[in-house]
């Protein structure tokens, strides 16, 4: 059985088609427990072993407004002692391993 990760998300936009389109994406692809707010989505779900990077920039890549949106996802997996630490921002990521 693989280890399962625990990914803790948040994200801050004034673009409503872009929460919309996090909350549904997040809700389909990982069966996350969502926190939709007026402006913020806050959400955690499980991935396998580790950072779900090929489903997370599929989620960005389907954003309207890259340069406006912050997101921040923290990814944890105690048995192997693997962390993980990113945030999008400028439509940049920066990653703290």
């Amino acid at each position: 059985m693989a280890n399962c990760a625990t990914n803790i998300f948040y994200a801050r936009t004034e673009n409503r088609t872009d929460l919309d389109k996090i909350e549904t994406f997040l809700d389909d692809v990982f069966n996350a427990y969502v926190n939709r707010q007026i402006d913020s989505v806050d959400a955690e779900f499980t991935s396998r072993w580790e950072y779900p990077e090929e489903e997370i920039n599929k989620l960005v890549e389907s954003l309207e407004a890259k340069d406006e949106i912050y997101i921040r996802i923290l990814t944890h997996e105690l048995e192997d002692e693997y962390v993980s630490f990113r945030i999008f921002s400028h439509g940049k990521w920066d990653i703290k391993l």
